[in-house]
Order: C-alpha cells, then sequence, then structure tokens
C-alpha cells in the first residue's frame, strides 16, 4: 500500500514540474503516413479476375495473329497519407488527438494488341484503372510518460472511415485508317465504416514549442458495403452494392479490409 501512494506522488510530482516547463495545453500537427491496408477482398479475388480476364484476351488475339503487351494488375499495398492533427492535453499524462488523413492509391492495368492479318494492319488498347482512396477522421485518447527531452505514449481511440472506389475502363480498335470502336465507362461506389484502433509513438523535442512525433496506428476493421453512386453503363445500378465476378465465376460484394499498420512522422506546434 506504502510503494502504490509513493508511486502516485512522484507521478503527480513528476506532472506538476514538467507542466511548469510548458504549459501549453494545444498543439497542432501536420502529418504524412503510409498506410499498409491487409486488402483481401482486392488481392485475392477482384485482382486475379482481372488479370484472367486480360490473359483471355491476349491469348484470343495471339490466335489471330497480334503480338500483345500485357501489363497486369498489381497488387494493392502501401499508400501515402497526409493529414493534420488537433490534440489537447487534459493533463501531462492524458492528451486528446483529433485528427483526419487522406490517402489515394490507383492501380492500372493494359494490354495493347498490333499486328497485319490479311494486309489489313490492327491496333488494339484495353485499359483498366482502379482508384481507392480512404479518409479516415479519428479519435485518440493518448496516455503519455513524460522525460527531459523524449516523450513516449499509447493509446486507442475510434475513426471514422470515409472510402472512394472509381473503376474506369477504356478501349480502341482500329483496322487500317479505321476507328472501328472506342468507348469509356466509369464507375464510382463509395462506403462508410467505424473502426477502433490502437496507437503508439514518442515525441522528440525540437524546442519548446516545436517537436517531432513518430507514430503507428493500426485500425481494426472492413468497410464491408460499398454503393453504387455513378454507373456510366447502368443507370439503374445506381444506389445498389458493388459487386463483382471472381476468377472461378462468383459473385461478390466487394469490401476493403483496412487492418494494418499505418506509419507515420508529424511535426507538432504547441499552440
Amino acid at each position: 500500500m506504502k510503494i502504490k501512494k509513493l508511486m502516485i506522488a512522484l507521478l503527480a510530482m513528476s506532472t506538476l514540474a514538467y507542466a511548469q516547463e510548458d504549459n501549453r495545453k494545444f498543439s497542432f500537427s501536420i502529418k504524412g503516413s503510409y498506410f499498409i491496408p491487409y486488402s483481401k477482398t482486392f488481392n485475392k479475388q477482384l485482382r486475379p479476375a482481372i488479370n484472367k480476364d486480360l490473359n483471355a484476351l491476349e491469348s484470343y488475339l495471339g490466335d489471330l495473329g497480334l503480338t500483345s503487351y500485357l501489363n497486369e494488375m498489381s497488387k494493392m499495398s502501401g499508400a501515402f497519407n497526409f493529414g493534420g492533427e488537433f490534440e489537447v492535453r487534459a493533463s501531462e499524462q492524458v492528451g486528446l488527438a483529433l485528427g483526419a488523413d487522406y490517402a489515394f492509391r490507383t492501380l492500372t492495368a493494359s494490354l495493347d494488341s498490333s499486328g497485319t492479318i490479311s494486309s489489313v494492319s490492327y491496333g488494339i488498347t484495353e485499359t483498366g484503372k482502379i482508384g481507392l482512396s480512404v479518409i479516415p477522421v479519428t479519435a485518440t485518447v493518448r496516455i503519455n510518460l513524460p522525460f527531459s527531452r523524449i516523450k513516449a505514449y499509447m493509446g486507442g481511440g475510434l475513426g471514422y472511415y470515409f472510402a472512394r472506389y472509381t473503376e474506369k475502363e477504356s478501349w480502341t480498335w482500329v483496322e487500317g485508317d479505321e476507328t472501328v470502336d472506342t468507348g469509356s465507362r466509369k464507375t464510382v461506389a463509395t462506403g462508410n465504416a467505424v473502426m477502433p484502433h490502437a496507437e503508439v509513438g514518442a515525441e522528440y523535442k525540437l524546442s519548446s514549442r516545436v517537436s517531432l512525433l513518430a507514430v503507428i496506428r493500426y485500425p481494426f476493421g472492413t468497410i464491408s458495403s460499398f454503393k453504387i453512386k455513378k454507373s456510366a453503363d447502368d443507370p439503374a445500378a445506381v444506389g445498389q452494392k458493388l459487386t463483382f465476378y471472381d476468377s472461378d465465376g462468383i459473385q461478390r460484394d466487394f469490401k476493403w479490409e483496412l487492418s494494418g499498420p499505418v506509419l507515420g512522422v508529424n511535426l507538432k506546434i504547441k499552440l
């Protein structure tokens, strides 16, 4: 019991001493980070289906006698985040950080074919792009341990994640000097979810008002339902769930698994 009281007294004295050194309770940070979501649905279901269709088209054009260059769609890996954060300290040990980030990643697949069949030249181009973006608005409670120049902390909180899916496809088929077929289509869908996260970090003072903050945040969750907001070739699909057919021909709902580390650096300015 005496040890417990002594620890409480030492912690209180440490808090008072640090507060005398710097009593600013508010700070603002400019954030840059690298987000590494798991993205199981995209990487293991949607991407293989897209590449399978492109390979089938390449094989068909090859049988006709055309030479093709195929650029398969790559896996969804990381994306750079940019944002800001406002933090208020209830005490030197406890703070509340409110922030927002923006992350965007575009993945591309393409097929270019050309050649001559029966003295007629052909040129065929097929391009597909998928853009995924997310804006997490987060609230994080941080518990700080004060030191002379470096403060380590751990905490957790909740985030509201706004996500957007954009799919663009374009194609051109040229025979000789004539464009036989050309066109494009675009689909836009959005989804959102509330997710918990854990966070750890360390702060290094550059001056009495400026410091660098290294942060690792780990969200836990999935945006499980995307609703179509725009569909150029099928207006009746607006408001419906975003679905796709996997490489086995099974129709699936598109999901975005966002569990994964966010590795960041903040430039923190005390107000």
